[in-house]
């Protein structure tokens, strides 16, 4: 692709990116309504009402400008280069209008709120409040950003719009790579059927072990987005409970579970679920990774060596990290090396395919393990034996060619070398090694699970990476890159 064909985008698709970035804005500020409601409810401070209804009037009129202002009886089909632009635009203004309230609040400088908002909508959960916000307006705010971004702001407008913009184009632009259903709206409609469903279950068993039903509100947008902002001012509290341990765990996994096989599952088809090769991995994931950090714990009498309190730390931050969620019992700081560093390696995986959680991905993760095995079986068997590369996934056996192959390996090199790229950039401010690749990996890994370095006060291009990290795992590498392949491009027609 050289920079001319980047910047050849027809004015059709630039009026239909107009006109649904526009739709979204919309509904952003139809969201507002909720915590203006619970402010009203729950008597807060004028100046948050003020803030979201400000917000909300700001939000509506720019949207409403943007939807007729390029409205246009024939909308354009946009091509795959639109499409990513389009996805790319769409996350940015969104983590904008997300971030008006924490700012006309004055809880948060412009850059933080941004910050705030953007960790939000990609269901990351670093936040730049030092501890969580006591106005409940905001916090049923942030989870519900985090509930809104882990589905996926395109998904709304999937289901609205018309065939003639490419959904299958949009879908994919997203970072989804899977569909249930040939149709690209019924596949999006049934997502949001199976998430609705899932937050609903999500919601009564946190009412059911004793939670209020204000925070098993939030706690379950946050578990199912798997963003992990926390809705209590105490924020561990709730997570002594070893019962709503349990509670979180269980949402955790069914936010890092993909949706396809939750609708299989709610279709009855049980049978082949334990040869799917997603929930095989994460379960050895899950008890291999719990094991060597209790390992840690105990050889450094964590909890008074305590078997069954060092198991229930160990499973939950094991779960936490794994589905990219973030929520804490404890303070993993403190741990020992051996298991603080396998929660690090847990921040690159991630869950399933098709899931609210980020990272490399469980699916691709299993790929490249196998990947290494059918090349070492290759080495010991003869040579003219044939090794048949398949495996059990959605449902059905898949036999993978050297294309998808290629497509793993490429996204998961990209992916390492942003990784290794922004440590770099961290590290020009920050001086400590373990500091900085942690904060990376929990950004790239919409984990938001780190080192306290995050706070209001570090540099300003640290910020600027983190957040584009944050958009980077939750979009995917590619429409994230876009604008550094346009630059660099035009970097070499120039020389």
């Amino acid at each position: 692709m050289n920079s001319m064909d980047i910047q050849k985008i027809k004015m059709d698709e630039i009026k239909t990116i107009g006109h649904y970035t526009g739709f979204v804005i919309i509904c952003i500020a139809l969201f507002m309504i909720i915590p203006i409601v619970v402010s009203i409810i729950y008597h807060d401070s004028i100046n948050y009402l003020n803030s979201f209804i400000y917000s909300t009037i700001i939000s509506l009129a720019t949207g409403i400008i943007l939807y007729f202002s390029f409205n246009s009886k024939n909308l354009s089909n946009l091509s795959l280069k639109g499409s990513l632009i389009f996805v790319l635009s769409v996350w940015i203004l969104s983590a904008l209008f997300c971030a008006l309230p924490m700012l006309f609040s004055r809880d948060l400088s412009f850059i933080d709120a941004y910050f705030e908002g953007m960790s939000g909508i990609t269901s990351t959960g670093f936040t730049m409040y030092s501890a969580a916000p006591v106005a409940y307006s905001i916090r049923i705010w942030r989870s519900l950003l985090q509930w809104f971004g882990g589905l996926g702001i395109i998904f709304l407008l999937l289901v609205l719009i018309p065939s003639s913009v490419n959904l299958k184009r949009l879908y994919f632009a997203e970072g989804k790579t899977e569909q249930m259903t040939p149709n690209i709206r019924h596949t999006s409609v049934i997502f949001i059927k199976v998430y609705a469903i899932l937050t609903i279950i999500a919601i009564s068993l946190y009412v059911l072990v004793g939670l209020d039903v204000f925070y098993a509100i939030c706690y379950s947008f946050s578990g199912l987005g798997t963003g992990g902002f926390s809705a209590d001012p105490n924020n561990l509290n709730y997570f002594s409970n070893p019962l709503i341990q349990i509670v979180t765990m269980i949402v955790m996994i069914m936010g890092a579970t993909n949706f396809i096989l939750h609708y299989h599952i709610m279709k009855g088809k049980w049978r082949n679920i334990h040869k799917n090769l997603e929930i095989r991995y994460m379960l050895y994931f899950i008890v291999f990774a719990t094991i060597i950090v209790m390992i840690g714990l105990l050889q450094h009498n964590f909890y008074n060596q305590d078997i069954l309190v060092t198991f229930r730390h160990a499973l939950f931050q094991v779960i936490s990290i794994l589905t990219s969620t973030g929520f804490q019992t404890t303070d993993i700081n403190n741990w020992p090396a051996l298991s603080y560093h396998v929660l690090i390696l847990l921040m690159f995986i991630g869950g399933s395919v098709c899931s609210t959680a980020s990272g490399i991905k469980i699916y691709n993760i299993a790929i490249m393990i196998k990947i290494v095995w059918w090349e070492i079986q290759s080495i010991f068997l003869p040579k003219h034996l044939i090794i048949k590369r398949k495996v059990y996934h959605d449902n059905k056996l898949i036999i993978l060619n050297d294309d998808a192959i290629k497509q793993v390996l490429t996204s998961f090199i990209v992916y390492l070398l942003l990784f290794v790229v922004s440590t770099m950039i961290v590290l020009m401010f920050c001086n400590d090694f373990q500091i900085a690749y942690s904060i990376v990996a929990g950004s790239i890994g919409n984990t938001g699970l780190g080192p306290s370095y995050i706070n209001p006060s570090i540099p300003f291009a640290v910020k600027i990476v983190l957040i584009f990290d944050f958009l980077a795992g939750r979009i995917g590498i590619w429409p994230a890159l876009l604008p550094l392949v346009y630059l660099i491009n035009n970097i070499n027609d120039k020389l």
